[in-house]
């Protein structure tokens, strides 16, 4: 029976496990029973440091096989680390969710390696792999997920974060014998989970699956005690918490400090107001097309109605003012296409009826053997209806760049684009609605509607048009759907959706670029189905790669002076209604 330091004596534990080790390997470890921690914040884990092996004493709860057979695979797993790993980890300045990424990318790196010299090894481990592709998006689940895609080759996960680490493994597969690419591809899938808002508390974190050790034997922490096994687990565990950053809440009108990713204040508060509550918001089920597997995923994504925050409604007055003259001209020509009299056309060689005054000239003229007037038709023509038009703005976060050449952002020149359109309507439009969106991933499209089909444009309307902000990411597609659908309700002949971008959808989810592109493609045809025509204008003068196939030809526009955006968006109102 060995003895850990400090801890009197303890059970026995298997011998065969450390004889298993040393025919494996050809070294000895030194087994040790794993004492109970004082405060428990997780689930034990084995633990190894040097060669000194910690086990578990009894059996652990919802743990698959036999006790021994437990105690054989976390042995088999902590003895790759000592065969093939390397120098600790230094923490720095890491995160707790990039110190448990880069652990889990190191437990399956020396895994592989030992299953090259020891495929039987990888029979040994997968009972303990029950991780599945589904249930909710937390940092337990998705670090489970991942940790089953690096060991299980036949394993299919469609999330992309869990996709895009087992790509970054195996095509790392030459550098497996370097621990550095661990530490390169954990800080880069740490980077992408800060920006799914996907919360990890280092507190509750227990690594999976259960035989593997918690770590704390890869990373070097500071007055560590190498022979204490309680001793290293608290200062890890103080070291790897003190890297948490706890908010301070801010003084009554003090501004909101920039936290460690560098988020702007209002994706912070779309982020957290991600986390807490939406899914007590209403969302809508889109369907959204993969073009790998060539067809929809039913209800896919959750486009969520927020409502659109309040602003200052006098700085709309001033917006105005600088396009006074294009405001004029987008009036007259609005109260032309309002007036919808019919026209009579007369004396016509052919149409919808007979012209009876012509017909009965004719009639005369040839009873009086004179050579009649054959033009004997009449037809009546109606001015076009204006169509039901939905302006739908992009609200990412790139629209917070200043537009070339000018002082303003591309979100004030959209704001002032809205303000211009709704102003000159008003009076003859009332199929006139005003939306937005952004995204935070499938789950989260958030939805704005800053005026809708038959509001009035009034006070309320120009103060959510000053209080529009951007932030988050550009999942085009399931905004297109939701307001196709909006449109489509509308008794109009014509429904426009004019959509206004500055470049390619993206989503802090995906990574393929062509995938959220050919979703809105075929966002559009399904529009098309429901009689809502789709027109773009690109903010971007070289963004035709990714306009042109969602939209078609000669349905885009790309502006090269963006500061002409508000007269642009008239214009074009005016040339699709005509």
């Amino acid at each position: 029976m060995s003895e850990a330091h400090g801890e009197g004596p303890q059970r026995e534990l298997p011998g065969g496990a450390s004889r298993f080790v040393r025919a494996l390997w050809g070294f000895d470890v030194r087994l040790h029973a794993l004492p109970p921690a004082a405060h428990e914040f997780a689930a034990r884990r084995p633990r190894f440091v040097a060669s000194n092996l910690w086990l578990p004493a009894s059996p652990l709860t919802g743990v698959p096989g036999s006790f021994s057979d437990y105690l054989f695979a976390a042995c088999a797993h902590i003895s790759a680390h000592l065969r093939f790993g390397a120098p600790r980890f230094s923490i720095k300045s890491l995160k707790p969710a990039q110190v448990a990424i880069i652990s889990l990318l190191e437990d399956a790196r020396v895994e592989r390696l030992a299953t090259e010299q020891y495929p039987g090894l990888a029979r040994l481990w997968a009972p303990y792999y029950t991780a599945r592709a589904d249930g909710q998006k937390t940092s337990l689940s998705l670090f489970a997920r991942l940790a089953r895609a690096l060991h299980d080759d036949a394993y299919v996960d469609d999330d992309s974060w869990v996709s895009k680490g087992r790509q970054l493994f195996f095509e790392g597969r030459a550098e497996w014998r370097d621990a550095s690419l661990c530490r390169r591809i954990g800080g880069a899938l740490g980077n992408d989970l800060g920006q799914m808002r996907v919360q990890f508390n280092a507190k509750d974190y227990a690594v999976q699956p259960a035989y593997r050790d918690d770590n704390i034997g890869l990373w070097q922490f500071e007055q560590e005690q190498t022979d204490d096994g309680c001793e290293l687990e608290s200062e890890g565990r103080r070291r790897i918490e003190s890297d948490v950053p706890t908010p301070k809440p801010p003084e009554r009108g003090e501004p909101l400090a920039s936290g460690p990713s560098d988020a702007s204040a209002s994706e912070r508060a779309s982020g957290s107001r991600s986390q807490v509550g939406a899914e007590l918001e209403p969302a809508t089920l889109h369907p959204e097309w993969d073009y790998v597997i060539g067809r929809e995923r039913p209800d896919f994504c959750r486009v969520r109605e927020r409502p659109a925050a309040l602003g200052d409604a006098t700085r709309i007055a001033a917006t105005l003012a600088r396009y006074a003259p294009a405001r004029k001209r987008l009036e007259r020509s609005a109260l032309r296409l309002a007036d919808r009299r019919p026209i009579r056309l007369r004396r016509l060689l052919d149409g919808d009826s007979l012209d009876l005054p012509a017909a009965l000239a004719a009639v005369v003229a040839h009873e009086s053997a004179v050579s009649a007037d054959p033009r004997v038709y009449r037809r009546l023509r109606f001015q076009l209806e204006p169509p039901a038009l939905l302006l739908l703005l992009d609200l990412s976060e790139s629209l917070n760049a200043s537009a070339p050449g000018s002082s303003a952002t591309l979100l004030e020149l959209a704001r002032s684009a809205s303000a211009l359109l709704a102003t000159s309507l008003s009076s003859i439009a009332g199929d006139l609605a005003i939306h937005g969106f952004s995204s935070n991933g499938r789950h989260d499209v958030g939805y704005y509607r800053f005026k809708d089909f038959g509001q009035p444009y009034d006070e309320l309307v120009r103060a959510r048009l000053a209080g529009m902000h951007a932030h988050l990411s550009t999942r085009l597609g399931s905004a297109l759907r939701h307001a196709g659908r909006a449109l489509a309700t509308r008794n109009a002949a014509r429904k426009l959706l004019l959509v206004v971008t500055d470049g390619e959808p993206s989503d802090i989810d995906i990574h393929d670029p062509k995938y959220l592109l050919f979703d809105a493609k075929q966002a559009t045809i399904s529009n098309r189905r429901l009689g809502v025509t789709s027109f773009c204008v690109g903010l971007d003068a070289n963004a035709e790669g990714s306009v042109k196939p969602i939209f078609g030809a000669g349905n885009y526009s790309l502006l090269d002076r963006l500061e002409s955006l508000p007269q642009k968006i008239a214009q074009l109102y005016l040339r699709l209604s005509a």
